[in-house]
């Protein structure tokens, strides 16, 4: 009878241990979706989406989506040899979806959204949040993201990109 009073409380103690470190698991992944226009902030500096370009690629049979996402440039995304100003670009699948973000250290795998501040020649990589592909056209994909890296790196909202003549 004492065994069974002793083993019940902690039964109790232990699963709530377990759920606090799941829900814990479950915020550091989350998301949530702001209906905006991209923006956020690149190395502590204000970023606004304003033009951008995707392209499909095929590595190893698998077609994929290449997103680069960046300010107004001077002679337009698809013709810009060196782009102008901070960029954020990602790669995801070639179909509608969700696609939450992280990073696997040991096999360098994962989804990531990379913010590039052009002052410092520095790459940071979001890992929490997510990228969900809207609608993907034969001219254009739609899409929102929420990635953050930390307090200085971080873009949320809503894009539309164009493919490339010939991409």
């Amino acid at each position: 009878m004492k065994t069974r009073s002793i083993l019940s409380p902690l039964f109790v103690l232990l699963t709530c241990l377990t759920l606090a470190c799941s829900d814990d698991d479950e915020k550091g992944s989350s998301y949530s979706f702001k209906e905006q226009d991209l923006q956020g902030e690149i190395e502590g500096g204000r970023w606004t989406y304003a033009d951008g370009y995707v392209e499909t690629t095929t590595l190893e049979g698998v077609e994929s989506l290449s997103v680069n996402l960046m300010l107004t440039q001077t002679s337009g995304a698809c013709e810009t040899f060196s782009i102008e100003g901070d960029q954020v670009f990602f790669t995801v699948p070639n179909e509608v979806g969700l696609y939450k973000l992280s990073f696997n250290l040991g096999s360098f795998s994962g989804q990531t959204v990379t913010l590039f501040d052009t002052e410092t020649v520095l790459n940071t990589i979001a890992t929490k949040g997510a990228i969900e592909i809207l609608t993907i056209t034969d001219t254009e994909v739609t899409g929102r993201i929420d990635a953050r890296a930390d307090k200085d790196n971080f873009v949320n909202g809503n894009f539309t990109v164009s493919f490339c003549p010939g991409s």
